[in-house]
């Protein structure tokens, strides 16, 4: 195949797909550094602000954690640090007890208390002493006789963990241990019930074979996947080496694209029965919800008096949005799409439904990483697939075939798409979701200044310029990829 007679964007794909790992390129005139990236990179990586994956929600913006250091500080060494017990006392030998002297017996002679009796000075009384009884020898844990075993002993020591640091990254709590162990600790709101559903869900992942998941960590003292500490809940994660995502590559999106539907294919038939999550299977509700929501933000619009700038592009695009809302709906209800939702309801598989770029971790090996599980619930893998095209096609900057033919293709190779799967990813395309999203925010919480009105007017106008570009697309994917319209 000659490369030099592809199209551009082909061209591009072709290049990031021979293009030999990073382990196996020579650096030109650098002494290659061994110090791979570590989250702390993160923080110091000043990249485009175009690669983020929404403008309405930027993964990479300046968040901090909740509570205070020292909040943070007690929680990680309740949660990490064991309680002392009469099995795990020390890591090192314990101290000879002394030989434990039996009590006296003290003799009074009669006479002796007559006279105390009587008023007398005191005079020393005769005592006797009881024969001595010999002390049976202590056992230590290196001595042949203790009934500890090597293992135990070795898990004694292993069961300390002190706390070495503890820093604020995004908006997590990074620790650190004295045995060079880190741990993402969070702060969260979520009902303890729904953070084991959690840590069951991800351990189950990992002994069916998948690990490419930030595993919850058990609490020291009561093996518990959370810790309550003055009434705020705490869990810890395992922390993932590596950066967030950049969805604007292709070599990158692919890999993301392929961990997204390992994680789809081996939470498949999961079953959970202490707590059950609510599911994501009624799309259809959900984009009628929104829907309804445009609706009651229009007539809120028609009726003011005063209307702004950000107004006034808002009730030019209601028209256009409730057909695309209305377009989404009428595919929700195709035969295929419903009997679809029906056979994955039967045989649930776990959805992230929080794909975004930070929770993307690439592996300084190559491959991705998912962390941050506090939405994932029961429902159809269309979800993270829609949320994962949708953001790559704007950390791309432009609605391209091109974009979301990568994802596609790897995700296929793993577990094909059937037609029901793909209608109901056009349908999820189809509904303006950011704009939803845009107005929605705007109108919840009216920005009392002008540097925030206009934050608000930037993104409605890069909303409304991509408009074109995304009806393009959507007509494309309906003739090439679902085969709804011939052309």
């Amino acid at each position: 195949m000659d490369k030099h007679a592809l199209p551009p964007w082909l061209r591009q794909v072709w290049q990031e797909l021979t293009k030999p790992p990073a382990v196996l390129q020579k650096p030109a005139n650098k002494t290659r550094s061994s110090r791979q990236p570590t989250q702390r990179d993160v923080d110091d990586d000043e990249s485009d602000p175009t690669l983020y994956d929404s403008p309405t929600d930027p993964p990479l913006t300046p968040k901090e954690p909740i509570g205070s250091i020292q909040t943070a500080t007690r929680a990680s060494r309740r949660y990490f640090v064991a309680r002392k017990t009469p099995q795990h006392r020390t890591k090192t030998k314990p101290r000879p007890r002394k030989k434990a002297r039996p009590a006296k017996q003290i003799q009074t002679l009669p006479l002796m208390q007559g006279i105390m009796q009587m008023g007398q000075p005191q005079q020393h009384a005769i005592q006797t002493t009881a024969p001595k009884t010999s002390a049976q020898p202590l056992r230590t844990l290196r001595t042949s006789e203790s009934t500890k075993t090597k293992s135990e002993v070795l898990r004694a020591r292993q069961y300390f963990e002190h706390i070495r640091t503890v820093e604020p990254i995004q908006n997590v709590w990074k620790v650190t241990t004295t045995n060079d162990r880190q741990y993402a600790l969070k702060q969260t709101t979520l009902p303890i019930e729904r953070i084991a559903f959690m840590a069951d869900a991800l351990d189950e992942l990992h002994r069916r074979g998948f690990k490419r998941v930030s595993r919850i960590v058990r609490s020291a003292q009561s093996n518990k996947p959370y810790l309550i500490d003055s009434g705020h809940t705490f869990y810890a994660s395992e922390w993932m080496p590596g950066l967030p995502v950049q969805l604007a590559s292709m070599r990158q999106l692919n890999a993301a694209a392929k961990t997204l539907a390992q994680f789809h294919e081996h939470s498949r038939n999961y079953e959970y029965e202490p707590y059950q999550p609510a599911n994501a299977f009624h799309i259809f509700d959900h984009l009628l919800n929104r829907k309804q929501d445009l609706i009651r933000l229009r007539k809120r619009i028609e009726q003011q008096q005063n209307k702004t700038k950000f107004d006034e592009l808002c009730l030019q695009q209601f028209e256009k949005a409730d057909k695309q809302a209305n377009e989404a709906l009428a595919l929700c209800k195709l035969p295929e799409v419903e009997t679809h939702l029906k056979q994955a309801l039967q045989h649930p598989g776990l959805c992230h439904l929080d794909v975004t770029r930070s929770n993307l971790i690439v592996h300084p090996a190559g491959f991705v990483q998912l962390i941050d599980f506090d939405t994932m619930t029961f429902g159809p893998r269309t979800l993270d697939l829609a949320h994962l095209l949708r953001r790559a096609m704007q950390a791309y900057g432009a609605w391209s075939n091109e974009v979301a033919l990568i994802p596609l293709i790897a995700y296929n190779r793993v577990q094909p798409l059937v037609q029901g799967e793909y209608l109901l990813l056009e349908s999820l395309l189809t509904f303006p979701h950011r704009f939803w999203r845009v107005v929605n925010a705007y109108y919840n919480d009216l920005p009392n200044t002008d540097e925030s009105f206009q934050f608000h007017l930037k993104h409605l106008q890069e909303s409304l310029a991509l408009e074109g570009q995304r009806e393009t697309f959507l007509q494309t994917f309906a003739r090439q990829v679902t085969r709804r319209i011939h052309s």
